[in-house]
């Protein structure tokens, strides 16, 4: 993505636009606009309050945390910037409270001194206010002047400190809870490039093969930049950070630790969650053999879209996780499961076996030679090699790119079930039988099932076959001709609809008529030419644009390219 792009590049006040959509989604929040502060207008005030804030651009932090069972109040600056004092002493008078407020603030100077002075005022006024602040970043060096930021881990202490306060307890015991949170989390980040800021141009970015550990959340460079490698080498360089000698929390072994893998903005939950599976499987075959007592992943403190993550641990206690488990009802936070047992993940993963096949007598009129399937097989493989560069070239300028892929991918999977003995060439019904599954399990997608439906349809149309119902060939016209049949009360794609139906129809309705496989080959080869002229009505290719479609003299469809070069090899072998 290009950096500075944006759809709110010309919105002047993005932060209170989103602070109002959260009151949108959520009756229990109310804002005070002019100074940016969302508040619970639905919880207890016979409690401690709990307030915290910073710059916008991290959420859901901070103001997706407000709400029965975490934060009491969140106070917003604009993207990166601190709240100013006068925002955060509106904050602490947005409810009135009975047993004090507590702030919890991030290691960050702006926000420090803003807060500071915003607890000071509050204190002349009679207010009574505790300050715990977080600096939990293993990746910095805790003997600077700035000390250590405060990065995800501060969603941990809004946690664990609002259950504390919505149990009852009184300030003091509020403040030392949130105080041993803080004293007991850690965290390190890693990003592939910088987050984009609206409306800020001249950005930079990191190179293609780049990508720097110890990152904040303000789009700061990280504290080393390195080239990017494999994914567990990624993952243990981060966790070397947090279970150094440097880091601000001393892990022994079989400690009881909760782990929380972040998403600072920018990434899938697929690639999210691959990530976090890593850093789990390392946590758990660490030497310090931890106890893994509570596990989070998703998004809780972001740096805008920044194309990172970072790890949190927590170590833990029996009032530390007692805690944890205290319900919420702050939409941010994750879900909890009822069911508290932890068994093992992979004690809880199994693999399908299917059932014993029925027993099967070759029908003789349908027994062919496998070595020649064998070599059929090979030259067919030798063919998609060849064209997938082709195919994919296609599918990327009117499909979703993955076509040629698919098709190698299910081409290789045969080939090497043919070197590996594991296709039954009892006869050509069980032959295409063992290939319709293993096209199943190794291509997904439209062109998949449309190659599943219709070898399925085939090879029942085979093992149906009697001898007496004429040649090999006979018994082959009608089985296609009635798989097709079948394949098309199961799609609405016909001829001109520019799919691979325009490769297999003529194919198949040329080969029922003359018999000729060359011929039908040709037929379906043709078809295959006119979807260069066609306009798409069904597929991903249906929403690409006519000129498009049309550049350079036109673009066959991929997928009745793939299905014409398998056809061209089937012609050559078997004619």
């Amino acid at each position: 993505m290009v950096l500075g792009k944006h759809f709110i590049g010309d919105i002047k006040s993005p932060v209170e636009k989103a602070l109002r959509c959260l009151l949108e989604v959520n009756p229990t929040l109310g804002l005070i606009e002019s100074h940016k502060v969302i508040y619970n207008r639905s919880g207890k005030t016979d409690k401690v309050l709990l307030i915290s804030g910073g710059g916008s651009g991290h959420e859901p932090a901070h103001a997706g945390f407000v709400g029965n069972g975490m934060l009491d109040v969140a106070v917003a600056g604009d993207i990166f910037a601190s709240p100013s004092a006068a925002q955060i002493l509106v904050g602490l008078k947005a409810i009135q409270g009975t047993k004090g407020t507590l702030m919890i603030v991030k290691n960050y100077t702006g926000d420090k001194l803003n807060f500071g002075l915003a607890a000071q005022k509050a204190r002349s006024e009679g207010q009574e206010v505790s300050v715990v602040f977080v600096n939990e970043d293993a990746s910095l060096n805790a003997e600077s002047l700035v000390g250590r930021r405060g990065l995800a881990g501060t969603v941990f202490v809004h946690k664990i400190a609002g259950a504390a306060a919505s149990r009852g307890l009184d300030l003091a015991e509020v403040s030392r809870i949130a105080q041993k949170v803080a004293d007991s989390v850690t965290t390190v980040g890693v990003s592939l490039d910088r987050c984009s800021v609206p409306g800020r141009s001249g950005q930079e970015g990191l190179g293609a093969g780049e990508l720097e550990y110890g990152m904040g959340i303000h789009n700061e460079p990280g504290v080393l930049r390195s080239n990017l490698t494999d994914l567990p080498s990624v993952v243990s360089k981060v966790l070397s950070y947090l279970l150094s000698d440097s880091s601000p929390v001393a892990f022994n072994k079989n400690d009881s630790i909760t782990v929380l893998v972040n998403n600072l903005g920018g990434l899938s939950v697929l690639e999210l969650n691959v990530i976090a599976e890593e850093v789990l499987k390392w946590l758990s075959n660490a030497p310090q053999q931890f106890e893994i007592a509570r596990k989070y992943v998703g998004t809780f403190m972001t740096s805008l879209d920044g194309p990172g993550f970072s790890v949190t641990i927590l170590k833990n206690d029996h009032e530390v996780v007692g805690l944890l488990d205290d319900p919420t009802e702050v939409q941010a936070w994750p879900k909890q499961f009822t069911d508290k047992e932890d068994t093992p993940a992979q004690s809880r993963i199994t693999q399908y076996s299917p059932p014993k096949k029925a027993a099967y007598q070759a029908k003789d009129h349908l027994i062919i030679a496998p070595e020649l399937l064998t070599k059929v097989s090979s030259a067919l493989l030798t063919k998609i090699e060849a064209e997938e560069p082709t195919i994919t070239k296609y599918d990327t300028l009117v499909g979703d790119g993955d076509c040629g892929t698919t098709l190698l991918k299910g081409v290789t999977s045969i080939n090497d079930a043919f070197k590996d003995g594991k296709v039954d060439t009892t006869d050509l019904s069980t032959t295409f039988e063992s290939i319709a599954e293993i096209v199943e399990s190794s291509m997904g997608g439209t062109s998949g099932a449309i190659y599943g439906i219709f070898l399925n349809a085939f090879v029942n149309n085979l093992r149906n076959s009697e001898k007496g119902e004429g040649s090999l060939q006979n018994i082959l016209q009608k089985s296609l001709s009635s798989a097709l049949q079948e394949l098309c009360t199961f799609t609405l794609a016909r001829k001109g609809h520019r799919t691979l139906m325009d490769t297999l129809i003529p194919f198949v309705e040329t080969f029922e008529q003359t018999g000729d496989l060359n011929k039908a080959v040709e037929e379906g080869g043709k078809g295959c030419e006119e979807t260069k002229k066609m306009e798409a009505k069904l597929g991903r290719a249906s929403y690409v644009s006519a000129e498009q479609v049309e550049k350079d003299g036109g673009v066959m469809d991929p997928g009745a390219l793939g299905l014409k070069c398998i056809l061209e090899v089937l012609g050559k072998e078997l004619a």
